[in-house]
């Protein structure tokens, strides 16, 4: 069977205009400058594109304007994160009714400790609803961290069941999981920045990257190495998204995500649908951020 999709898959934010309007201009723009990069894969709708705050109206007209642009040159996972098994099917519908997405992404809703049992449950339906391969984000954060055996049981029982984008920072479950399941005919993906090179080394055959958005290149730096086997390339390669995270951090949201933007020729200027202070970036933090585009050989103006 072989790997579905591999490589960086980029964790796609939504470009708002000040008014919260959605700037579809600029998600064009958005696209065609990461597929400049060498990207060859996108996570649409995701937490990152502020799917709690788009309509499914807005989710369709997103998905079709970003297959407007890759043209099936490029992989598409389509998210679904909605509340209940009802209201994913709604947006499952919709997704299948375009033909546009290549996969999609389910989890349970991440607002409550989940037992094993109920984490099955939900995840086997929606699985099965759908034709095309399903994947599932795994976030002990957000409660719903599927153990290795649920998981297991998930992958042998429900063959749909194509791969794990896995940002629960949990290593042992992480390498237990890729005990249980042939590593080479399951997409383990890492999901989160701060460490993917990690997972690379263990057994990921990719990740799924909000970090992509300001810097593509850097992500791929990770991929690249670690799908190579070079431990050390690789290492170095997460110490630079580390120290760009570590920084990243420290403004709300995705706010330093979206000023960062502007180091590497991508469209810029773009909002957060969030309250005014979700985009703020302090003026100390913007020279943090600035030196260190510099040292990494960005021309910063």
């Amino acid at each position: 069977m072989g790997h579905f999709i591999t490589g960086v898959i980029d964790e796609i934010l939504t470009p708002f205009n000040e008014d919260g309007s959605i700037n579809y201009k600029q998600v064009e723009e958005l696209i065609t400058w990461h597929m400049s990069k060498g990207i060859q894969n996108f996570f649409v709708n995701g937490l990152g594109a502020e799917s709690q705050a788009l309509s499914n109206d807005e989710k369709i007209k997103l998905l079709k304007t970003i297959y407007g642009v890759t043209q099936g040159k490029a992989k598409i996972m389509a998210c679904s994160f909605e509340n209940t098994i009802e209201q994913n099917k709604i947006l499952l519908d919709l997704y299948e009714e375009t033909g546009l997405a290549d996969c999609y992404c389910i989890t349970a809703p991440p607002f409550f400790k989940h037992t094993k049992e109920a984490l099955y449950d939900y995840a086997a339906e929606l699985i099965d609803y759908v034709k095309r391969p399903v994947y599932i984000y795994n976030c002990a954060q957000m409660g719903t961290l599927f153990d290795p055996d649920t998981l297991c049981k998930l992958v042998n029982e429900h063959p749909n069941l194509r791969g794990f984008k896995d940002a629960s920072v949990d290593i042992l479950n992480f390498i237990q999981c890729t005990l249980r399941i042939d590593p080479d005919n399951f997409d383990f993906l890492g999901g989160c920045d701060g460490l993917d090179g990690v997972m690379m080394l263990l057994g990921a055959v990719g990740c799924v990257s909000f970090m992509a958005v300001p810097f593509p290149k850097e992500m791929m730096n990770i991929v690249e190495a670690g799908m190579s086997g070079d431990a050390k390339k690789t290492m170095e390669a997460q110490h630079i998204v580390l120290r760009i995270r570590n920084l990243c951090k420290k403004a709300p949201f995705n706010a330093a995500w979206i000023y960062a933007m502007k180091y590497g020729g991508g469209p810029s200027g773009m909002h957060s649908r969030m309250p005014a202070d979700q985009d703020y970036v302090p003026d100390e933090l913007k020279k943090e951020l600035d030196d260190l585009a510099r040292e990494l050989g960005y021309d910063v103006k």
